[in-house]
């Protein structure tokens, strides 16, 4: 691997750890790292002595989580001291194997994540239809009618995980198909090395055109980049021709990319789009809940629940999120919510700037006895439903301080007087001894307000 493409993985895998680590923590020991070599499977970095080399060999499960969510290579991490024999014997043996390897094959890999499957991705109602498209793109890629496959949204939110999984389910189904994998960034830059070799260029469009699927990310990378549009353009129309397949994801609709050449637009445009949205509160308690799982670790609900309500915008904010909330409580040897609080106070806003109104109310209240919002604004009367619909009515008034008229128009126009008689009977039952009434409005409080 060329050393521009390695020290630009680790500058991106150093841009996360930095939001999770302490200032002090990444100063003295992530900064001082350095990478010496990376090939498609082995990233190796060197610390500056051995002091340093102990204490991040300590961190060394979170440095792994920090590459796999930084890149799609599933990097093996060595981590040895500059200057030693240890360090100077690894590196020569890697680049001995690479060279065998790198003759001893005629294509280039296809640089898919295993860990990328549609198995281990979680479908919610934000990600329904693009899971469903790619699914569908997999399994049909003979005769493939979403040619191409665009899939647009924020960062986080799953693009790279869809695209690879279309990848890893048509080599284990077709293995003699050709798939690649590329981030556009590379794909430029591929681009550009075979125009300072020239003798470069025949194998790089071979190696971009002769495939049976080419998953090319993050293809706003091109934008302003007239050349490699132009080659990007060809590359294309000539896998199109063939009706091969092309899937390509993006931080914006193609509609949005100003700066692309209209022909590029209009052609990237002519398949199907997709659009990703931010998962919901469901879809994040399963992925956390997900996790625990491939971690082998048991978490308390009410610390995922803490993660899942006050991180919604972005997975791999939250991933980074579970992972710090871990690494605190296996220090602490304490798995409770206010150790993850303690955790994550410089993650997640304070309650000073938190927006509360009755909407979350009601959703928490929900979440909190295992029922629907829908249930809660019913006119059902079991006491299973009654009981959490009174307390919403109790703490939309001593809480949110909003009038009783105004909590009756929330519940479908109930009367002032049902909504008075609901406060007044939660707090009776609130001063009864050994309440669990007071326990559970208690619990919820922290769950709003934490």
């Amino acid at each position: 691997m060329q050393d521009s493409e390695m020290n630009n993985i680790w500058n991106k895998v150093k841009s996360l750890m930095v939001e999770e680590l302490s200032e002090i923590r990444y100063k003295s020991f992530i900064e001082p790292l350095r990478p010496v070599y990376a090939d498609s499977s082995v990233f190796v970095l060197s610390s500056p002595d051995d002091f340093s080399l102990e204490r991040v060999l300590g961190m060394k499960s979170f440095i792994e989580n920090c590459f796999q969510l930084s890149c799609p290579i599933q990097f093996k991490i060595e981590i040895k001291v500059d200057g030693t024999k240890e360090l100077t014997d690894l590196v020569r043996n890697l680049s001995i194997r690479d060279n065998e390897t790198s003759t001893s094959s005629d294509h280039s890999g296809s640089f898919l994540n295993s860990q990328y499957t549609f198995d281990n991705f979680i479908v919610g109602a934000g990600n329904r239809f693009a899971h469903a498209a790619c699914v569908a793109v997999a399994e049909n890629m003979t005769k493939n009618n979403y040619n191409p496959l665009f899939l647009y949204g924020g960062s986080g939110l799953g693009k790279t995980h869809l695209m690879q999984a279309i990848g890893n389910y048509v080599q284990e189904k077709f293995p003699d198909k050709k798939v690649v994998y590329v981030q556009s960034e590379k794909f430029v830059n591929d681009f550009i090395a075979s125009i300072l070799h020239g003798e470069k260029f025949d194998t790089f469009r071979e190696q971009y055109r002769n495939l049976d699927f080419l998953l090319i990310d993050d293809i706003q990378f091109i934008e302003g980049k007239l050349e490699t549009q132009k080659e990007f353009f060809h590359t294309f129309n000539e896998i199109s021709n063939l009706g091969k397949n092309i899937v390509i994801t993006c931080d914006k609709p193609p509609q949005s990319m100003t700066s692309l050449e209209d022909r590029l637009r209009t052609r990237i445009a002519s398949g199907l789009i997709v659009d990703i949205q931010p998962p919901d509160y469901e879809t994040r308690l399963a992925i956390l809940r997900k996790r625990c799982i491939q971690n082998k670790i048991d978490v308390p609900e009410d610390i995922l629940d803490y993660i899942a309500s006050n991180i919604s915008s972005n997975i791999r904010e939250m991933d980074g999120a579970f992972n710090t909330v871990i690494a605190y409580c296996l220090l602490a040897n304490s798995y409770t919510l206010e150790t993850a609080v303690t955790a994550l106070k410089d993650i997640i806003q304070p309650k000073s700037t938190r927006v509360m109104n009755h909407t979350l109310l009601i959703e928490v209240v929900a979440r909190y006895f295992n029922i629907s919002v829908s249930d809660i604004m019913s006119n059902r009367r079991s006491k299973d439903i009654l009981v959490p619909r009174q307390i919403c009515m109790y703490l939309c008034r001593y809480e949110l301080d909003m009038t009783y008229p105004r909590i009756g128009e929330v519940f479908g126009g109930k009367d002032h007087t049902t909504v008075m008689h609901a406060c007044n009977k939660i707090v009776t039952e609130q001063s009864l001894p050994n309440s669990e009434i007071a326990v559970s409005i208690d619990n919820i409080k922290k769950r709003l307000f934490s």
